[in-house]
């Protein structure tokens, strides 16, 4: 009995005291880009039983406090167009709306950019947007929402 337990705790000692070789050593992330991940959300514009779109916004006035002050609901959008071959969301007949209403302003940003580049995915396949509404004062829920003529739509929920 002795000896089976000393032959257990000897692996036991080694795999305890070995460096981090495990899955965490993957989730070092900065404080910004984890609550980047914290106020993302995800939705998915299926055609036939497929993928046809990919549809992520991060609500940014969450991420970072300041943007708060400026009065503006900002968010940082990524859409993947699974069968396009432009990945622009007004070439693809797309329109995004918060609560119904149109953005003040709807910018292509680079892969590259400085300013967001710990809020975005490290992929190269779709395009990323910074897309600015008004501020919604005393509505504390709302919805954004990715759609085309055909009403294909993609709805994300959030809370201030």
């Amino acid at each position: 009995m002795y000896k089976f337990l000393f032959l257990l705790a000897i692996p036991l000692i080694f795999v305890a005291c070995t460096p981090k070789n495990s899955a965490f050593r993957f989730f070092d992330k900065g404080l910004e880009e984890t609550k980047a991940v914290k106020y993302t959300k995800k939705a998915d514009i299926v055609k036939d039983k497929e993928v046809d779109v990919i549809f992520m916004a991060t609500y940014l006035n969450m991420v970072d406090k300041k943007l708060d002050l400026a009065k503006k609901e900002q968010f940082l959008v990524f859409t993947y167009f699974a069968k396009e071959q432009s990945q622009d969301m007004e070439k693809n007949g797309y329109t995004i709306y918060l609560n119904q209403k149109e953005p003040i302003l709807f910018e292509k940003i680079e892969k590259d950019d400085e300013k967001y580049k710990d809020y975005m995915l490290k992929n190269h396949w779709g395009t990323y947007y910074l897309v600015e509404f008004e501020n919604l004062n005393n509505i504390k829920n709302f919805s954004l929402v990715l759609q085309n003529q055909e009403s294909n739509k993609a709805t994300l929920s959030f809370v201030k």
